[in-house]
């Protein structure tokens, strides 16, 4: 049963992961939105000493106000390997949707949806197993190739990877680089592109990804914060 494959264990081989992201794929849906959604959640994560922080942002699309933050941290059990950030970074960021009282209409994930190697990107990965609308920003190109998007906010180019992995590379703000953006699951291109252009209504990334990339740090440091704290109360202890 699909069920089954999408709540698989993250601690994989290499090999068992290429060929279960190659299999997922396959379930991933490159639909319209049926409805614009009205609340949006922006879900990213930081990294110190092998420790995954992440944060998930529920925002209001019309008012632009925060509804509510979740956020989580625990130890990595993947290497950071390109294409397969999601089995290193997906339980963490599943605990702190988890802790979400609302049910966001889109998630923007920092990573990519089907312009990915495999076609399964973090955002079609964490799509499909919340089995909600998703979305994939990044500021850096995983695959294919593309031209320079016009200087206008909303120019964008079609990466040229894959009919099967359609991606753009879009300018959100004039005179601003522009971003990486892939569906997910159950949103197409165009979609994507309106849906991060709605979000990004005064900077680079969407708001609420925006927001995530910051609270996610933060987390970060007051977790690094307290830790060396205690490392010191310790050995001044010891003195």
């Amino acid at each position: 049963m699909i069920l089954d494959r999408v709540n698989h264990p993250w601690n994989l081989s290499l090999r068992s992961a290429a060929a279960l992201q190659t299999e997922l794929a396959s379930h991933v849906l490159l639909t319209p939105l049926k409805t614009a959604p009205t609340t949006v959640a922006g879900v990213d994560t930081a990294e110190w000493d092998d420790q995954v922080f992440a944060a998930a942002v529920v925002m209001d699309v019309e008012s632009g106000k925060v509804i509510e933050i979740g956020r989580s941290h625990a130890s990595a059990r993947f290497s950071y390997i390109a294409g397969y950030l999601a089995f290193r970074h997906g339980p963490v960021i599943l605990k702190a949707i988890h802790q979400l009282d609302n049910d966001p209409g889109l998630f923007f994930f920092a990573g990519h949806g089907v312009c990915h190697p495999r076609l399964f990107g973090l955002a079609s990965h964490l799509g499909l197993r919340a089995d909600r609308p998703s979305i994939g920003c990044s500021v850096e190109r995983l695959v294919g190739h593309y031209d320079e998007p016009g200087p206008n906010r909303g120019d964008y180019s079609v990466i040229r990877f894959s009919p099967q992995a359609p991606g753009a590379v879009l300018r959100t703000q004039p005179g601003i680089n522009p971003i990486f953006v892939s569906p997910g699951h159950r949103i197409d291109l165009i979609g994507a592109i309106d849906q991060a252009l709605r979000s990004a209504v005064k900077y680079r990334l969407p708001e609420p990804l925006r927001r995530a990339h910051v609270e996610a740090g933060r987390h970060m440091r007051e977790y690094r914060d307290k830790d060396r704290k205690v490392i010191r109360d310790k050995h001044t202890s010891q003195s």
